[in-house]
């Protein structure tokens, strides 16, 4: 017990909101990886921490994987959960209500809030409406998903040791909308990482989430490259650690078959990782799930090259984490 005391006052964020990646410092984060180490122990008990404290999830769009893994962390943590996932229909937003009268309420209820929003401009606006209640990221608009990049920051580390010196491609045939993305190459550069996002260029990363790194990180490593087809990116890939691969909204109507065909483009085979293999290098393949048929080989999950599920296990204790280290 009071080692985990002390790695939770270690990580030093008691009280705070957890709003993008670029929340926390990097000695923050890799003092929550190695609170999180400690926390593994108890990804399948119940450890009361935090007896009566309420974890509020506001999710207006879908998820399986967030809500849920907040869910476990808290109840694993002995505090308790409210949820409402469908505010849109079952809250008072469907008469009318503004998201920043919402928060004002609910926050008073709870000890740490979780929102999911699909338009961050609005999320930002009533993140200052929380009062003393910290609030977390679980996902805003096309802008930031900063927990998603926790637990595959978290299970790099956790695979590797470190996260400097690492060479990891995002890709992503629409990067704009990439919002995991976003918040993993951001998390990755900060953290000594060799990175490069790539896509189609007219669907590059937005400006800001460079600017940001290379601003406060002078030194970052960090490259856009673009317009691959799947042979030169397979050729691309083939020496780097990890592909990490933040999904896309696959497109209906005219543009659709484009799409697809664009999607191809930065499709990894299950050739080009069994060469690496061969030769002794291991290229780890993650996917921030979920799937959408052709966006990778699913042959992957079955090779010690994939990293998807591996995250989903890990997602539990970096969640206990943070909402330890928020909680106090």
């Amino acid at each position: 017990m009071q080692s985990i005391k002390a790695a939770i006052n270690e990580v030093d964020f008691a009280g705070q909101s957890f709003i993008s990646i670029n929340s926390m410092t990097n000695d923050q984060l890799l003092a929550l990886f190695e609170l999180a180490k400690k926390l593994e122990l108890m990804n399948r008990d119940r450890f009361d921490l935090f007896p009566g404290a309420v974890e509020t999830l506001l999710f207006f769009q879908p998820s399986t994987r967030t809500r849920m893994s907040f869910q476990t962390a808290m109840l694993r943590l002995g505090g308790n959960v409210i949820v409402e996932n469908s505010p849109k229909t079952t809250s008072s937003i469907a008469k009318e209500e503004s998201l920043n009268d919402m928060i004002r309420c609910v926050a008073q209820y709870s000890n740490v809030l979780v929102l999911r929003h699909p338009n961050d401009v609005e999320a930002r606006e009533a993140a200052k409406y929380v009062g003393d209640t910290p609030l977390i990221n679980g996902g805003w608009g096309h802008w930031e998903h900063p927990t998603q990049a926790l637990l595959d920051l978290y299970t790099l580390y956790r695979k590797f040791g470190h996260i400097d010196g690492l060479k990891v491609t995002v890709a992503s045939t629409d990067m704009i909308e990439a919002r995991t993305g976003h918040s993993m190459a951001q998390g990755l550069a900060r953290l000594g990482a060799e990175v490069t996002i790539a896509s189609p260029k007219a669907r590059r990363v937005p400006s800001e989430v460079i600017e940001n790194i290379r601003s406060s990180y002078p030194n970052a490593k960090i490259e856009e490259v673009f317009d691959f087809n799947r042979k030169s990116f397979n050729e691309f890939i083939s020496d780097k650690d990890e592909v990490y691969l933040p999904g896309c909204s696959a497109v209906a109507g005219e543009n659709a078959e484009q799409f697809k065909k664009s999607m191809d483009d930065y499709f990894v085979d299950h050739a080009t990782l069994d060469a690496a293999r061969e030769k002794g290098h291991m290229i780890y393949v993650t996917h921030t799930l979920p799937r959408r048929a052709g966006e990778m080989d699913l042959a992957i999950d079955d090779t010690p090259n994939q990293l998807a599920f591996e995250a989903i296990l890990h997602s539990v204790s970096i969640r206990m984490a943070l909402l330890a280290s928020i909680l106090g």
